[in-house]
């Protein structure tokens, strides 16, 4: 029993980690996801922000997940050759792509993959740390490196996404509010082209002022002819005076038609009229309040901006750390000891039993 489960695999164990098992290169980055922030915050990310590095948990997440995913394992390995990194001649079989139990599918690719890509993320401080192993230091860097540009990329289309969104609805809404401009001050021209009026508060001021002239001239006539009258009733020219008098009534009747009395008046188009201007001023405010939100969407998409931050770029690894020989070989031997315990007490027992 010490044999099966103690010193076989522990043997077993040390020709691997010893002899067998390849060497494993890993590059590693941190960078931090920045982004505008209204929020206020203290401690390390207070300091953080001092320097501009404010952070955006959100797009963080979403950087990480895509690292993580499958998306990210066919952008890279059209880049560069995964299965041929991670299928190098020289490396043991238990480690290298494909395992020989899986077949060489994308599915088994992104297995592997996320067994050799690793993120970690400091939840106090924003930063997050890429690590990256390969046969070779060269393959271990370039594959983070390019894992960083492919995130930037990501973020570059999440930023223009985010401004394009808000851009363009606030675009759509200033060219509604244009076009209702356009549509009343149309409808403006084809009242002045039917009426053959330009503005009928103008007209009405007007008539207004030719009523006024007329109602003083016939003041006047009348004073006349009350003095002519009183002074010399058989005047010929008291029937003159009386003619100019009924005449000038008759023009101020007139004009006063023209003020109000009935739909070709001109206070029943002063309303039509005043409708059509107000709805313009309605239309002409709509506008400026469009082109303020359109500005203001073009702050908030420069506030939004979000971009990764490299803190420390992906280094040349001039010495393998992985695998973990000792760490590997004593883990098996433990576990041994510890099964083999089980099985012994186990043993005992029953034998115990069976004597007993």
């Amino acid at each position: 029993m010490l044999l099966a489960i103690v010193i076989i695999p522990t043997f077993i164990a040390a020709i691997y980690f010893g002899l067998i098992a390849s060497d494993r290169y890993v590059s590693e980055a941190t960078f931090i996801v920045r982004g505008a922030s209204q929020q206020s915050s203290s401690g390390i990310t207070s300091m953080l922000r001092s320097f501009g590095l404010s952070r955006a948990d959100d797009d963080t997440r979403a950087v990480q997940d895509y690292m993580l995913s499958r998306v990210a394992v066919r952008q890279l390995d059209a880049r560069h050759p995964l299965r041929e990194i991670y299928s190098r001649s020289g490396t043991d079989w238990f480690t290298r792509f494909p395992s020989f139990w899986r077949k060489n599918t994308d599915e088994a690719l992104y297995d592997y993959y996320i067994s050799r890509v690793t993120i970690l993320y400091n939840q106090s401080t924003g930063i997050t740390s890429l690590r990256v192993s390969a046969f070779t230091p060269e393959d271990a860097q370039t594959l983070a490196r390019t894992l960083l540009s492919l995130s930037e990329e990501l973020v570059n289309r999440l930023n223009a996404r985010a401004q394009g969104d808000a851009i363009e609805h606030a675009r759509s809404e200033v060219a509604r509010a244009e076009s209702k401009v356009i549509a009343s001050q149309s409808a403006i021209t084809t009242f002045r082209n039917r009426e053959l009026i330009f503005d009928p508060s103008s007209n009405s001021a007007k008539s207004l002022e030719i009523v006024g002239k007329l109602a003083s001239e016939l003041a006047r006539t009348r004073t006349q002819l009350d003095e002519t009258q009183t002074a010399a009733p058989s005047n010929p020219s008291i029937q003159g005076l009386r003619i100019r008098s009924a005449a000038l009534q008759e023009q101020i009747r007139l004009e006063q038609s023209k003020l109000a009395g009935g739909n070709d008046a001109l206070a029943s188009k002063m309303s039509d009229y005043e409708r059509l201007v107000l709805g313009r001023e309605f239309a002409d405010r709509e506008l400026t309040l469009a082109a303020g939100a359109l500005e203001v969407a073009r702050q908030q998409a420069r506030k939004q901006h979000i971009y990764i931050e490299t803190i420390a770029s992906p280094h040349l690894s001039d010495e393998s750390t992985e695998p973990r020989r000792w760490r590997g070989f004593f883990t098996v031997l433990i576990f041994s000891l510890a099964l083999f315990c089980i099985a012994w007490f186990l043993y005992v027992g029953a034998k115990e039993q069976l004597h007993g």
